[in-house]
C-alpha cells in the first residue's frame, strides 16, 4: 500500500527540520516523498537529496505556496498523494489512518487538530483563534461539518486531486481545496495532534493572509449561490 503514496513536502528553509522528518517518513516505509522547494537558500534540498527524495524545485522564487502543491500534484503517478508538511509539525502516523477512511468509502480525508474539542500544541492566542474564525465562516457558509479549516494535511487519489482544478498559488490553496473538496467529494476528519513546531517560523502573514482567507472564502461562496 504504501507504494502507493506519494508523500508531497512543500518546502522553503526547512533544513532545521526535514531531517527529522524524512527519517520519520522513512522508518515508517514511505518511500516515495517529493520535495516541492521555492528556491530554498539553506541545505534543504541538500538534505533531502541523501534521502533519496524526488526533488521540483520552482522555477522561479516567490510563485507562491499553492504553486508548489499544484506542481506537485500534477507531476504526480502515484494513485494516492499525500500533503504533508515542512516545519515537524504534523504526526506521520495519520496517513495510515487517513487511508483506512478511504477504504471505508470516502474521497478525501482530512486531518484536524480540534476534532472532540481538542487543541493544537502549536497555537497562539492569535492562530487559534484565525483557525476556529475561518472553520466557523465556512461551517456558516458552506453548511460543511468540519472543524478545522486550516490544517492541510490531507490524503486522496491524485486523480481526485487534479480533478479539483486547484487555482490559488497561495496559501489559499488550503481554503480552495477544503471547500472544492467537499462540495464535489466524500470527505472525512480524523483527529491528529499538531506538534509544537521545533525550527524555523510560519511562513503565514497572519493580518495579510487572514484577510486573503476570508475573501476566497466568500469568493467561492457567491460562485456556488449563484450556480
Amino acid at each position: 500500500m504504501k507504494d502507493k503514496i506519494e508523500i508531497l513536502i512543500p518546502t522553503l528553509n526547512e533544513e532545521g527540520a526535514i531531517g527529522k522528518i524524512l527519517t520519520d517518513l522513512k522508518s515508517k516505509g514511505f518511500e516515495f516523498i517529493t520535495i516541492l522547494d521555492a528556491q530554498s537558500e539553506d541545505k534543504t534540498v541538500e538534505i533531502a537529496e541523501k534521502f533519496g527524495c524526488k526533488i521540483i524545485i520552482d522555477e522561479k522564487k516567490n510563485m507562491g505556496f499553492g504553486y508548489s502543491v499544484k506542481n506537485g500534484i500534477n507531476a504526480s503517478d502515484k494513485k494516492y498523494c499525500c500533503i504533508f508538511d515542512g516545519d515537524g509539525s504534523f504526526d506521520p502516523d495519520s496517513i495510515l489512518k487517513m487511508y483506512q477512511e478511504l477504504n471505508n468509502g470516502y474521497d478525501f480525508v482530512f486531518c484536524s487538530r480540534y476534532l472532540g474539542g481538542r487543541e493544537s500544541e502549536d497555537d497562539t492566542i492569535i492562530t487559534k483563534f484565525g483557525n476556529h474564525f475561518f472553520t466557523k465562516l465556512i461551517q456558516i457558509l458552506f453548511n460543511y461539518n468540519i472543524t478545522d479549516a486550516l490544517f492541510f494535511y490531507c490524503l486522496s487519489e491524485t486523480k481526485n486531486f487534479k480533478n479539483l482544478n486547484l487555482t490559488s498559488n497561495d496559501f489559499n490553496i488550503c481554503t480552495e481545496l477544503l471547500i472544492k473538496a467537499n462540495k464535489y467529494f466524500s470527505c472525512k476528519e480524523i483527529f491528529s495532534m499538531e506538534r509544537k513546531r521545533e525550527y524555523g517560523v510560519s511562513k503565514v502573514n497572519k493580518i495579510y493572509d487572514g484577510l486573503k482567507f476570508t475573501l476566497n472564502i466568500f469568493k467561492y461562496y457567491f460562485k456556488y449561490l449563484i450556480k
